[in-house]
Order: structure tokens, then sequence, then C-alpha cells
């Protein structure tokens, strides 16, 4: 759904934005993935499936879109970006976790009953030295959160203080390494009867275990019902 060939170290845009490689050739426009990171034959990368029916989410990159969760603080600044360097082996964290929030926006002009995040693109074992190892994980809400951004504050004035809600690493399958290429997270506070009304919005987190520190990349394609 990027399009660099499921490659761990190659950074930039995704050249597809987001939609489906098709050039009619299987070998370029598919990439193998397991939930352990198992060498087949087909290349290693840590991922999962995603199957998908009529009645599953589909992309609304353009129409839910993302912010700083504070925009007058920069991308790679608390509350924006928070590193926190305590081991969590249990949890695929050995060097702790990097934390991204953000808040998104309903301009579908339709109430939101289902909303999830798909991984598309990011830095995963195996990455040579200098690349981060990242895991996707489960993440719990942050409450009392202190930020500057009228937006984000509305229709409160600033400072103000929100909560930030987690994303849920969707299974099955069973992720023992935890998300991948191609994992989804839930954000399960809104559901068909708390649906997120047009023009509403609502803070997420992502949660993202590091077992390697270097430079890193994460994207994501925004899946929505309806």
């Amino acid at each position: 759904m990027c399009g660099k060939g499921g490659s761990t170290t190659v950074f930039g845009p995704c050249p597809t934005a987001g939609f489906p490689k098709d050039t009619d050739n299987n070998a370029s426009d598919f990439v193998y993935t397991d939930t352990n990171g198992i060498e087949a034959g087909a290349g290693q990368r840590i991922g999962a499936p995603g199957p998908k029916n009529l009645s599953s989410p589909i992309q609304r990159n353009s129409t839910i879109p993302g912010f700083l969760l504070d925009s007058t603080i920069g991308a790679a600044s608390p509350p924006n970006r928070v590193r926190d360097p305590t081991p969590d082996p249990a949890n695929n964290s050995n060097l702790g976790t990097l934390d991204i929030r953000r808040r998104f926006t309903n301009i579908t002009g339709s109430p939101v009953t289902r909303l999830r995040f798909r991984v598309i693109d990011m830095s995963i074992f195996p990455v040579p030295v200098g690349f981060a190892d990242l895991r996707a994980r489960t993440g719990l809400p942050i409450l009392n959160v202190v930020v500057n951004d009228p937006a984000t504050c509305a229709p409160a004035g600033t400072p103000c203080m929100v909560t930030v809600q987690g994303t849920t690493l969707e299974v099955p399958p069973l992720q023992p390494q935890s998300g991948g290429f191609n994992s989804s997270l839930s954000a399960d506070t809104i559901t068909l009867i708390v649906p997120l009304a047009p023009g509403a919005s609502i803070n997420l987190h992502f949660l993202l275990g590091v077992q390697q520190s270097g430079s890193f990349k994460f994207f994501l394609n925004i899946e929505a019902l309806p």
C-alpha cells in the first residue's frame, strides 16, 4: 500500500499515497510478511494478514485528516511525541517506547462508526545498525495531557487538559512480535452507539516498542465506516 516494495529502510513519502500498487507484476506489487518475521524464501518482514470484505472499513485518508495534538510545538516534542526509555521486554520494547500523538477530524459529512489505522510502512526488524526497529503495540488512554492548541482545546480556551485515547492492536492473528506491516490499530471508543460526529475530532496515540534505536518511519492508512 506504500509502494516501497516492503523496504524497512527506504525513507520519504509513500509513492502510491497509500493506495495499492498495481504494475501487473506480482513480484513487484506484493510483499511477504510473517507474524514472527521468519525468512521463508520471499523476504523477511514482521507483519500480519488483513482480510477484508465489502463491509470492512475503507481508506479515508483525505476525509479524516490527522493533525499534531499541539500545533504550537514541534512534531518531535512532547506532547506530540514522547520517548520513554523504560525497558519492557515482555512487550517487545527492550529499549522502551515511542509514543506518537495526533488529533483526527471527521470531515466525511457522515457519522463515523468504525475507525482504525493500517500500518503501510515502518522501520521494523530486520534493519541494519542506525535504523530503528519499532513494534506497534496497544496503548491505554492517557489522561490530563496539557496542550496549547486552540483547535485541540475547542470549545475550551488554551491551555487545556485533554484525554488522548489509545489504539488497540487488532487480533487475530496473534502477533507475538507485536505489530508490523499491514497490522491494524483500532480506535475502540468509536462505535455504532458512540460514533464520531461530522466535524468532531478525536485525540489518539500510537504506542511503538523500541527494540533498536535509530532513524525511523511510521506511515498509516486511515480506515473508517461508513
